[in-house]
This record gives C-alpha cells, structure tokens and sequence, in this order.
C-alpha cells in the first residue's frame, strides 16, 4: 500500500509497477511511428498529396488523411516476385511487387557484372504490380540482377538474384 496526497487529502494505492526497459524491438516500432507522423504532417502540408490522402481514407475506411498517411508509411511494399530467364544472348526479368491499398512508386533493376560492376539499369514509374525488363547487354556479362522496390512514402525493399 502507498499513501498519497492528491489535492489535500490523503489516499492509498497500490504500488506501481516497476518500470522496465524497452526492447530494441519496441524501441523500433515507436521510431518508426515517430517517422511515420513527420511524413504524414508533411504530406498534409501538400493540398495535391492531402487530397490523394483524403480519397485513400475514404476508400480505406479510415478517418481522415492525415491516419491514411501514417498507414502508407507503415506498410512496406512487398517483392512477390522475382523472375530471371535467359534466351539466347539476353537477360529478362519478371518482378511482381504490390503494397497493401496504396501503390508502388518505381521499381528499378540494375545488372550487375562478373567484377561486381554496374553494367545496365532501367527503372519504371508507372503504378502497376508487374513488369517485365529485358536488359540489352549481353547476358555473358551479367552476374547477377538486383531489384529496387520503393513506394510513395520512402519505404525501399530490394532483392539480388544470381544469374
């Protein structure tokens, strides 16, 4: 028992909890929210990226632009797929990406030599899930192709596959 003063009188309560340490994983998360509200304050400094906000939360459910924002930056776009295939003298990628409710800014792909040199790169801006890439170098001087996700919010994901 802890007897207190609150206004002038005395009361009794039970004893607080000890206080304990967050983990790296919480400590985590809380700046990644952190982030996550910086980038939505931002966006509703924006009246043409508010506006996209607003018709995302109406068609989300949610209420207002300002927590569609905040759930834009807190999910990551996701790599589905990466599929390499070789014909006769080229390389062709196949990439599936998607984000839950909101779209994928540019994909990128970069082929990467025998010497770990950058050979080629292409990138596409437009908002759709799949693309395909046939690199025009030669496939004998590609090692290995990487492939960049990033989505309206900054949130990058990538994923190198060996040729």
């Amino acid at each position: 028992m802890i007897f207190k003063q609150l206004h002038g009188k005395t009361i009794v309560a039970r004893r607080g909890k000890p206080v304990t340490k967050e983990s790296a994983l919480q400590r985590e998360n809380r700046l990644r929210f952190k982030m996550a509200s910086r980038f939505a304050k931002a966006m509703m400094l924006d009246a043409e990226r508010k506006a996209y906000y607003w018709e995302e939360a109406k068609k989300l459910n949610l209420p207002n632009a300002y927590t569609a924002a905040i759930a834009d930056y807190m999910r990551k776009p996701q790599l589905k797929e990466v599929k390499v295939t070789t014909n006769e003298s080229n390389i062709e990628t196949n990439i599936t990406a998607l984000k839950k409710d909101f779209s994928i800014n540019r994909i990128k792909v970069i082929a990467i030599g025998k010497d770990d040199t950058f050979i080629e790169d292409a990138e596409s801006t437009d908002t759709f899930e799949s693309w395909i890439y046939r690199f025009s170098a030669d496939k004998e001087q590609i090692r290995k192709v990487m492939v960049i996700v990033q989505d309206n919010a900054g949130n990058v994901v990538s994923s190198t596959v060996e040729v």
